[in-house]
């Protein structure tokens, strides 16, 4: 009954979390190509679904999914189901596990937002919403330091993304077996792909949130889709399409996750 209700969550989980970032990395390419204006960030994806009765069901699934996912990295981050084991690298694994629930929260608090309330994101991936937050924020001490411990979380965060990459721990959590040599290779470049973009997109994001502190200037702050353009506008459109391209990566890796998760992992079968 236990391995079916992990089974359950992960599948729910994954599926949901990869929708929401193959959707975001498709619209960043083809904001990139001029064939949309922006939108390749999560508010205002939720947004966009929430115009459509089929977008309005797929947002309370993708809430659901994402309450799964935050149950799933807590049981992983808690229970150590991969025996990751209590070193200074295994703690660090499991600590980011629980970290990455946070993001799975937001997601969920940012979907029941662009369901029910009155001010929706903009449609065009405008972080005004954030900035209008860290601005009222910015006033007070109190609040400019609730600002900065958001952005060392984020950027801690992305950290241990970027580990949990190139350490390749995450092929602890997949039935490898399930794999040929060469479909083996191709997931793993998936997921280095996606856990490395992921983590520069929210180190990013984690870094102007801090320069906004830090400046007082909440003009600073960026989103998801922001952040795309930060990259595009000050690296170039190579560094650009590949982090576009790795964020599918993450979105397509999550749903083989989701079908091939080892839910028996650290025990001997």
């Amino acid at each position: 009954m236990k391995r079916k209700l992990l089974k359950a969550l992960t599948l729910i989980g994954c599926f949901s979390t990869g929708i929401i970032y193959g959707s975001i990395g498709v619209i960043a390419i083809l904001s990139f190509l001029k064939l949309k204006n922006g939108g390749a960030d999560e508010s205002s994806l939720f947004v966009l679904l929430d115009d459509f009765a089929l977008g309005r069901v797929l947002n309370w699934v993708i809430i659901f999914g994402a309450l799964c996912f935050i149950i799933w990295r807590f049981y992983e981050a808690i229970g150590d189901p991969h025996k990751l084991g209590s070193d200074a690298k295994g703690i660090l694994l499991r600590t980011g596990a629980a970290f990455s629930s946070g993001a799975d929260a937001f997601i969920a608090v940012l979907a029941l937002q662009a369901i029910f309330s009155r001010q929706k994101a903009p449609i065009n991936g405008a972080p005004i919403q954030q900035q209008s937050l860290v601005a009222d924020m910015l006033k007070t001490e109190w609040g400019r330091t609730i600002v900065i411990v958001t952005a060392l979380v984020v950027l801690l965060t992305a950290l241990v993304l970027a580990f949990y990459g190139v350490s390749k721990s995450f092929t602890e959590a997949i039935k490898e077996d399930d794999f040929t040599k060469g479909q083996t290779y191709v997931v793993y470049g998936m997921a280095y792909a996606g856990y490395l973009s992921r983590s520069v997109i929210l180190g990013l994001i984690g870094f102007l949130y801090l320069k906004a502190a830090i400046k007082h200037n909440s003009s600073y702050v960026v989103n998801t889709d922001k952040a795309f353009d930060f990259i595009g506008d000050n690296i170039g459109s190579i560094a650009f399409l590949l982090i576009a391209t790795g964020t599918i990566c993450y979105g397509l890796y999550l749903f083989v996750l989701g079908l091939h998760y080892n839910v028996g992992a650290g025990k001997k079968q």
